[in-house]
């Protein structure tokens, strides 16, 4: 099993996020859609492998790039495919550990980004249905309503 599959498998457990595992491949899913899959497998004294977002969550690879420029660990270098949606990886198995938890944490604040825009999307449906709602008062009481 890759390092970054054992390690995400026990602390990204939750109702909503899924994590399935097999000897290479950490899946990650929000009910039954897969969003992001990382291969990784060890070479020599490093490990390398791919992140691929799925299939409607091709836009969370700018904030992941992002992410992972912010305080990630030395030997953790990346290269990004936008046009696939997908970024490749190599680390040294010496800040496995590291490497990880640093993964982990991008992980929990996508997790926090796609629950955010699912509420934005409920909060801008509510706004736009009491803006009809307002409309429809405003004519029944400026229109005809009284005639």
């Amino acid at each position: 099993m890759s390092a970054v599959a054992q390690i995400l498998r026990s602390d990204l457990q939750s109702n909503s996020w899924t994590v399935t595992t097999s000897p290479d491949l950490a899946q990650f899913s929000v009910g039954k859609q897969v969003v992001l899959k990382i291969f990784s497998q060890e070479v020599a004294n490093e490990m390398q492998g791919m992140c691929r977002f799925e299939k409607g969550f091709e836009q969370l690879l700018p904030l992941f790039r992002g992410l992972t420029q912010l305080g990630r660990p030395q030997s953790l270098s990346f290269i990004y495919d936008f046009d696939r949606a997908q970024a490749f990886f190599t680390f040294s198995q010496t800040e496995k550990r590291e490497v990880i938890r640093f993964v982990n944490q991008i992980i929990e604040l996508l997790k926090k980004e796609l629950a955010f825009k699912k509420i934005l999307v409920q909060v801008l449906e509510n706004n736009k249905r009491f803006h009809a709602e307002q409309a429809l008062l405003n004519s029944a009481l400026h229109g005809g309503a009284w005639d």
